[in-house]
Formats: C-alpha cells, structure tokens, sequence
C-alpha cells in the first residue's frame, strides 16, 4: 500500500525523526536531496536526455534547501548543475547548504538548461509569491520538487506565480493529496514518482492509493441465478438513455439478470435497451433479486419510490444521480453505495459544491454513513474507508454523458455477485467497480461513447480477475 498523506501529516512524521529518534534535520535534508537528484537523472534518461544540464530554482526555506543539496548530488554525480536562489536563503538548514552550494561555486544560472527543477516553495506553502521568472526556461523539462511552486499540497488548488507546465514531480516521504485534485491538474502531464527518506509506518494515512483485491471466481457451473439478478430503477422519458446504459452495464458487468422497472411512458424510447434485459412496468418489486440500482436519469417524479426502497429494500444497492437529490431518506434499509459528482455530493450533505472539491478527502470521509459506502467521482475517484481509497484516474474518455450510469450498473452488478453483509464488503465492491470502470475507460479514446465503455467491462474485469489487484500502481 502507498500512503497518502496531507502536509501537517508529513510536517509531523518530519518532527519525529527529528525531535523523537534524533535524526538531524540536515541528514534528512541530505538522505532526501540525494534521493531527489537520482529521480532527476533517471526521468531526463527517460526522455532521451542522457547527459542533461540542470538549473534549481531555490526558495528561502527548507524545500530551497533540498534544492541545493540536489544541486551538490548532481554535480557529484558529474551533471552540470547550478543552484540560483529565487529568494535568498532564510531556514537555518536552507542558508547552511545555500553556503556549501556557494564553495563548490554551484551558484549561478545556466544558459538553455535541459531540466528546471522547481524548489523555490513546498509542502509548507500558503500563500502566492512573486513569479521567478518560468516564462525563461519554457523550453526546459520542469521537475518539482516535492509540491510544485504556487500549489497547496492538500487542495491542489492554485495560488501566486504557479508554473504553466509542470512535466514530473518528485514527492518526499509521501504522496501528498494535490497529486489526486484540484485546479493545478490543468498544467501537469500526469507523472509523478516518491522518494523514500526512511518515513516508515509513522503517523497516519490520509488515504491510501492502491488495495490488492481479487474479485471472486465464478465455478465451472455457475449459472444466471448465481451471478445474481439486479433491479434497475431509473430513466425518465427526457432520459431513457440512462436506463439502457445502466442495464446494459449491468449484463456486461456479468450479473445473469437483469430486470428494468420503468415508468410508463419511458418504454416508447427503449429500443437501445439489450433484447436480454426484462421490462417490468410497474412498481418497484424486490422479490427475486439480489441488488437494486436506483436513480440514474430518474428525475424527482419517482422521489417517494426513491424514499421507499431507500428505507424499506433490505437488498443491497447503488444509489447515483437524482436519487441522491431525494430529501428525507433516513435511515437505509440495507447496505448502499452512493455514486455523487462534487453537485451531488453537495446534495447529499447540504453543502457548497467548490468547499467540497477543495477538501475531497474530507468529503470522502463525510459521504460515508454507518450502512452507506462512497465512491466520490472525479478525475481522481476516492472510495470510502478506514482509510479511503484514492484511484490514480486522469481518464479522458470516461468525462462523457452516461458514464456514471455505466459505473452505477457495475457496481450493482457486483453486488448482486459477490452479495457483501456489511459495509467494508461493500466498500471492496465499490473498489473493483471503479478500477473495473478506469481500466475500460484507458481502452478507448475521447470521443467514445459510455455505451463503449460497458461493453469494455468484460475485458476490463477478466484482466482485474487475473492480475488479483484493484487497482496497480502506475507511477
């Protein structure tokens, strides 16, 4: 498992080795700008740059001072580096290897370097600063160190002088939630690697990145009824669409049935629905199976249907779109995995939609009620937990209408599957289902339809049944 850890969580595993087992500051400042100067050379080889000239951009404070002690293990190393301070040095560890850096005559600035590594401000940032000047070393890779300049390592919102192009960050100790949200996403190429500095098990994490999971065999005779048969109740007239993708995830998901139960005057529009999934228009009638998907493309006309299987339907079931809009729920019947988007999810628990975004970890945390499992979607998917779970995403093709439909009917078909008694089974449902809907989804290209992204699902699963893990590690 990768930790992920917020910056005060970091700061604080920072002050035991410290003031605790007695590690001096420098050493760690030495162990970490070492272990930061060998992800450079390795990154700049990747991209065909095999000898590279290097110029760190440091700050007044300890991330400058990891600058220059990057800058010192390049030039060991034999790179032509130098180290400019962006702002002279003012943390007592910055201004002692600010001065080594001076006697080994490493300061200055290098014409047309082929790497700019960005140490001026890290994990400690709050506030926006002067721009240094990015708009000079444009044409060189831009590595940062630890939390890019002008980005709020718990948020990933942006603040100051950011950089416009970020194309590798070098974390320490932990990865650290920016790399999972926020606004800064828009300037980043998506890779990113951490550098252990010897962090161990100490503290707590906010989140973790990856869970090995197996999702559970079916046997030789396995039959419709033992892959589990999944209600759906959904689609509107303006919106029948919703309900044929959400069932035909469902079939290709793998449940063995799968019965809509759709208003009346929705059937006239349901020639895309799959010839395999049965039509019952009437209300809703738990009998005979296994889990329930309630509300993509419901509208608010079935509200009091939405209120009554939510607190009477003892089955367990996924609940997405207008019918996480529905007030009054209450307690739920059974066990329940909720779907929201940030406007949803500012729905569900009466809340601004942008205080929500900024602190998704929080929401995640919020989401999750004693019966009720999370999936909070977003570039970067977080499942509920102890801890949660953060999915590396950053999937374009899945940002199209109907792919939340296409998740919703997953996950029931998974619940009607591996049918969970509490709430961490669920939660290891809504595991697979996410990285089941992520790994169809880096299949295709923008442009694909959610419809495309179901018929994925069959793949993506086997691949998830042989690999034994929800979700592996990509950076």
């Amino acid at each position: 498992m990768r930790w992920v850890q917020s910056a005060a969580g970091v700061r604080s595993v920072d002050r035991q080795l410290i003031d605790t087992i007695g590690i001096p500051s420098v050493v760690l400042m030495d162990h970490a700008g070492r272990a930061v100067a060998e992800a450079i050379r390795a990154f700049a080889s990747s991209k065909g740059i095999s000898a590279p000239r290097v110029q760190v951009l440091c700050g007044p404070g300890n991330n400058g001072g990891d600058g220059y002690v990057v800058a010192r293990h390049l030039a060991l190393a034999g790179v032509t580096v130098r180290a400019l301070p962006a702002f002279p040095p003012v943390s007592p560890d910055c201004t002692i290897f600010a001065g080594v850096c001076e006697r080994l005559d490493l300061i200055g600035e290098l014409p047309a370097p082929d790497v700019l590594v960005d140490a001026v401000f890290g994990n400690g940032q709050r506030a926006g600063s002067a721009d240094p000047g990015w708009a000079r070393w444009s044409a060189a890779l831009h590595i940062a160190l630890d939390v890019p300049t002008g980005v709020d390592a718990d948020s990933g919102a942006v603040f100051g002088a950011a950089p416009d192009r970020i194309d590798h960050v070098v974390t320490i100790g932990r990865a650290k939630p920016f790399l999972f949200g926020g606004a800064w996403m828009e300037r980043w190429s998506g890779s990113w690697e951490c550098v252990d500095i010897g962090f161990g098990d100490r503290g707590a994490p906010d989140a973790l990145l990856c869970t090995e999971e197996s999702l559970p065999a079916l046997s030789a005779t396995a039959n419709k009824w033992d892959r589990g048969h999944v209600g759906v109740v959904a689609g509107s007239f303006a919106t029948a669409g919703a309900a044929v993708l959400c069932s035909r995830a469902a079939l290709r998901a793998g449940a063995g049935l799968v019965t809509l139960f759709a208003s009346p005057d929705m059937i006239p529009r349901l020639a895309g629905l799959p010839a395999e999934v049965m039509l019952a228009a009437g209300p809703f009638e738990a009998r005979g199976l296994n889990a329930v998907v309630v509300g993509p493309g419901l509208g608010r006309a079935r509200d009091a249907e939405v209120r009554q299987i939510w607190q009477t339907c003892a089955l367990p079931a996924v609940y997405d779109a207008d019918a996480l809009r529905t007030e009054g729920l209450g307690e739920p019947a059974g066990l329940r995995i909720i779907t929201p988007h940030a406007g949803e999810a500012a729905s569900w628990l009466g809340a601004e939609w942008r205080a929500l975004e900024a602190d998704r970890f929080g929401t995640i945390r919020r989401l999750r009620g004693p019966r009720v499992a999370a999936v909070l979607k977003g570039a970067c998917p977080l499942v509920s937990g102890d801890p949660p779970v953060v999915f590396e995403g950053r999937c374009p093709a899945l940002g199209t209408a109907g792919s939340g439909d296409v998740l919703a009917g997953l996950a029931a078909a998974l619940l009607a599957r591996v049918r969970p008694t509490d709430r961490d089974g669920a939660e290891r449902v809504a595991r697979i289902a996410v990285s089941a809907h992520l790994a169809a989804g880096r299949t295709l290209r923008v442009g694909a339809f959610a419809s495309e992204i179901a018929d994925g699902l069959p793949a993506a699963l086997e691949h998830l049944r042989h690999e034994g893990t929800v979700l592996k590690e990509s950076s």
